[in-house]
């Protein structure tokens, strides 16, 4: 009895514990964040690959497109200086050009044409041969050009005059032929003449070669009085070009493609514009035989001021008659042409204010006509180192200068003076502070009385316009 009662109290199934928090989790959760944890990991590591790829591509193509825009870049810089370094070298400027070359930022040996051109380049700058004596430099010296000479003729007053001291068109035409023909080609004073600076400021001139082909001499031309005065053009007093004017052109003009024509009446009354002057005709001839110019270089143009410039009515007197808008306007377009000519390879010069011989002058005399030409010429052609006496004058017969009158027009910014040649012989004289050199004049009379002083430049039988002289 006893002992079944003990086997009897023992429960047949015991009761199971309830599992706690933490086995649940155990069991339940955490498995499932394992899972996650793992998917996450995979997850980031294939989209950091993923992104790596990308990246990797994405700074392929940058590195790829900035490759082709630097060899763009290069392309169309040498693109550019091959183009810039063709310009320069149609004018002999070789040293310019080489230059230019080696400012190329890219490397040459990737570029063929640019090493090539600058092997070129090279070859022919040691083929160019030293000028030396500027003594032997000719300055050709032209007044303006008769447009119609027969109307330039049979002006009453200054017919004769004309005939003398004037060219024609074909005239002037047939001189550059001639000089292109016989191996002459433009140089400019500066080209011949280097200067050094002294403590004070001074400067020291002293002659240089111009390095040329072994085929060519330079010679400079200068055309004088370039201001289309109205007794040229106007026969009714009113100031203005007509068809009674001598056949002359009345102002230079600023055209659309950066040149200049001049504006010009016929005898008719039209009003023309084209190429009725010395500018026009050696833009377009030096346009069609760029080796006819040295670096570029045109001529000198020595202006006055006393009815203002270039044909247009600048002057003081012309603002108390017409008004200082009507000035104002007029200079404004006179400045835009001597900006013009200066980029276009001209040399702006003074020709006095009255158009008067300095040298039949007083120091006081001088002094206030270079005050006016300053005072409203300067301010329009924007700077002059050039002197052309006017009136076949100088300030001396001898070879120096000295003196208040030198002085003065020193003072005013002047060093390089053109004086003229009694017997049709070039020279210059460069001294320590200025140079002076003489202009041969060609005119009517000089091709007709001194023929021989152009011997080796153009035959002046053949350059006559018979046509228009006549005999």
């Amino acid at each position: 009895m006893e002992e079944y009662r003990n086997e009897s109290s023992r429960p047949v199934n015991p009761r199971r514990r309830k599992p706690t928090k933490e086995q649940i989790f155990k069991e339940k959760y955490l498995p499932l964040i394992i899972l996650a944890l793992t998917v996450i990991v995979i997850l980031v590591i294939v989209i950091g690959s993923i992104t790596r790829a990308v990246q990797r591509k994405q700074l392929a193509n940058e590195i790829a497109q900035a490759a082709a825009e630097e060899e763009a870049r290069l392309n169309m810089e040498a693109s550019d200086i091959q183009t810039r370094a063709e310009m320069l070298v149609r004018h002999y400027d070789y040293e310019g050009a080489i230059s230019l070359i080696n400012s190329f930022s890219g490397s040459l040996a990737d570029y063929p044409t640019l090493s090539g051109m600058l092997t070129e380049y090279q070859s022919a700058l040691d083929l160019m041969v030293p000028w030396e004596d500027p003594n032997s430099i000719v300055n050709l010296s032209f007044n303006m050009l008769m447009a119609d000479p027969t109307r330039a003729f049979a002006n009453e007053e200054y017919g004769s005059a004309f005939r003398k001291n004037y060219l024609t068109l074909t005239e002037f035409s047939n001189i550059l032929d001639q000089l292109y023909a016989n191996g002459y080609i433009l140089v400019r004073p500066e080209d011949f003449v280097t200067s050094q600076f002294n403590d004070d400021g001074s400067a020291v001139y002293t002659a240089k070669p111009i390095y040329l082909p072994a085929d060519k001499k330079p010679v400079i031309l200068t055309q004088t009085n370039v201001n289309y005065d109205t007794y040229l053009i106007d026969s009714d007093g009113d100031g203005l070009a007509d068809a009674g004017g001598s056949g002359f052109a009345s102002k230079l003009v600023t055209d659309s493609t950066g040149y200049i024509q001049c504006e010009y009446v016929d005898a008719s009354g039209q009003t023309l514009y084209g190429a009725y002057d010395m500018i026009p005709i050696l833009d377009a001839f030096v346009e069609e035989h760029p080796d006819f110019s040295y670096k570029g270089a045109k001529a000198v143009i020595a202006v006055s001021g006393h009815e203002g410039v270039f044909g247009y009515r600048t002057t003081a007197e012309a603002e108390e008659t017409m008004g200082s808008e009507y000035v104002y306007d007029q200079t404004m377009q006179a400045t835009e042409v001597a900006d013009v000519l200066r980029a276009n390879g001209y040399e702006l010069a003074c020709y006095t204010y009255e158009n008067t011989a300095y040298g039949m002058m007083t120091l006081e005399e001088i002094q206030a006509d270079i005050g006016l030409w300053t005072n409203e010429v300067l301010p329009i052609i924007g700077e002059a180192k050039t002197m052309v006496f006017a009136q076949n004058s100088d300030l001396s017969d001898g070879l120096i200068y000295m003196g208040d009158k030198h002085n003065t027009l020193q003072n005013a910014g002047f060093y390089y003076y053109l004086g003229f040649c009694t017997d049709g012989q070039p020279w210059t004289i460069i001294v320590d502070d200025y140079i002076r050199q003489g202009r041969v004049l060609v005119n009517g009379t000089n091709l007709y009385n001194n023929a021989e002083w152009f011997t080796g430049l153009f035959d002046a039988s053949t350059v006559l316009d018979t046509a228009a002289r006549g005999d």
